[in-house]
């Protein structure tokens, strides 16, 4: 049985590990980012200082998490690539919006890295929920990073509001345009509420493809895994003729075909050909839910896209 082929397992030995790895890098930081506050509070008695009082307090959250969780990870070993001559986002006002496919917990600490390689600095769109948690949660709110309240339509207006004029300043906002984490693999639809946004303030779309974190944090479940990492920033796509559907059809293309130029031409990688970005379909060790079990396949592809087919499969009206 080949490796792509093994369902991935994490161990209750390597979790106690990074998680003490990520208390750390939480707890320096909130110290370290509290020391600032005390200095820098003045920036938010003004509008436009607020926004380099919270770009302060990122740079040191997306410092310290990514050196101590990835770059200090034994278990996680990771490989960084830049597609095309001019990879990432371009200096220009106003900022990108880099979007980035999801497969599990672990991708913000690995795209944090990928920032951090590239002297990039993001707001990242979060689940509100994450804002509860202990010093983790504190250290997003310092940051800067912009929380989504599901279901509460005047926080999420809100919310893109606060987008918008980050962009307007010339920094830039990360999503995951899929909403959700993919357990198939597969790359879902996207939401198209950052495309329409980029459309509508002609903000460049930066697309990052990442790979191997279904195994460094398998879903379904909170132990963590050994898993060689790739991550794969490309050249910026910007708005034009087609609207907000069109960019995000790009945007997924190439974010498809940077994992094909990473992972086969690149690293020649013997499990290539299985990733679902490569093959066009789920994990070979992936299952579907009982509830579309008996559907066609192509019927199962089509909710599996529409992010309504993994375990959720009740979820089908």
């Amino acid at each position: 049985m080949s490796l792509a082929e093994r369902a991935p397992r994490g161990t209750y030995a390597i979790t106690a590990a990074v998680g003490l790895l990520v208390l750390i890098a939480a707890t320096v930081s909130f110290v370290l980012q509290l020391v600032t506050a005390m200095l820098t509070w003045p920036l938010l008695l003004c509008s436009s200082g607020r926004l380099r009082f919270h770009t302060i307090q990122s740079r040191i959250w997306r410092t310290t998490l990514p050196i101590l969780c990835v770059g200090l990870n034994p278990f996680w070993r990771q490989k960084t690539h830049f597609v095309g001559s001019a990879a990432g986002p371009p200096d220009i006002i106003p900022g990108s919006v880099i979007f980035v496919n999801h497969r599990s917990n672990s991708d913000p600490f690995v795209v944090s890295w990928l920032l951090l390689l590239s002297c990039i600095e993001a707001k990242f769109i979060y689940k509100s929920s994450l804002s509860k948690l202990p010093v983790l949660g504190w250290n997003c709110v310092l940051a800067g990073d912009l929380a989504v309240h599901h279901g509460d339509k005047q926080s999420i207006v809100k919310m893109l509001d606060k987008a918008r004029e980050v962009l307007r300043q010339g920094y830039h906002v990360l999503v995951f345009p899929e909403g959700t984490r993919s357990p198939s693999g597969l790359l879902q639809d996207f939401k198209p509420t950052f495309f329409q946004i980029c459309e509508e303030l002609g903000c460049p779309a930066v697309p990052v493809c990442v790979l191997g974190t279904e195994r460094a944090w398998p879903h379904g479940g909170f132990r963590m895994g050994c898993a060689t990492v790739h991550m794969a920033m490309g050249e910026p796509v910007m708005p034009g003729q087609g609207g907000a559907d069109a960019l995000s059809d790009q945007v997924a293309r190439q974010m498809q075909e940077m994992a094909r130029e990473v992972l086969m031409d690149r690293e020649a990688d013997e499990n290539a050909a299985e990733d679902p970005f490569v093959s066009g379909k789920p994990y070979a060790y992936w299952r579907p839910p009982k509830e579309i079990e008996d559907l066609l396949p192509e019927d199962q592809m089509k909710l599996l896209k529409a992010g309504k087919g993994h375990e959720r499969g009740a979820h089908l009206a």
